[in-house]
């Protein structure tokens, strides 16, 4: 693993350790390995390669728009894997597991933004890309025995 040095300002320094011992990250090489990643996998979204993808997409809106809600999502049947419906407060919250071409999961999040109602649209691609990794190849995974259909990825 290689060494990075990084110049911080003192008060994020400050910041980020308070961080460390209120979550309880091993130190400050942790965190900032997660911080790195979470940012890696934000920016995939707009890094501009297309191909197969896998994203999660969390939307946030006023009860009573489900119909309105209802009818932009069926305009993308063709990338939706799974999704889930619940409550809070005076809002429905929905999550949708994704998968396919980036630009229709992009179209997808992009056509939820454009409604009014829409407090929140937050996607985040789960198949962050590793170098040398092409398009559209899944990652193996094994938390739960099954790789779901296709062979892991080789490294």
């Amino acid at each position: 693993m290689a060494i990075v040095s990084v110049s911080l300002p003192d008060v994020l320094l400050d910041q980020m350790d308070g961080f460390i011992e209120s979550r309880g990250f091993a130190g400050r090489s942790e965190i900032v390995r997660a911080a790195l990643r979470d940012f890696l996998a934000a920016q995939s979204e707009t890094d501009g390669k297309g191909g197969l993808r896998s994203a999660t997409l969390t939307l946030l809106y006023p009860e009573g728009y489900e119909k309105k809600i209802g009818e932009v999502r069926h305009e993308f049947t063709d990338i939706i894997q799974s999704m889930m419906h619940s409550h809070t407060d005076a809002f429905c919250v929905e999550v949708f597991i994704l998968r396919g071409e980036a630009q229709r999961i992009r179209q997808f999040a992009d056509a939820l933004r454009a409604l009014r109602e829409a407090e929140l649209v937050s996607a985040t691609y789960t198949d962050v890309r590793r170098q040398g990794q092409g398009q559209g190849q899944g990652q193996g995974h094994a938390h739960h025995g099954h790789a779901h259909g296709r062979a892991p990825a080789r490294r």
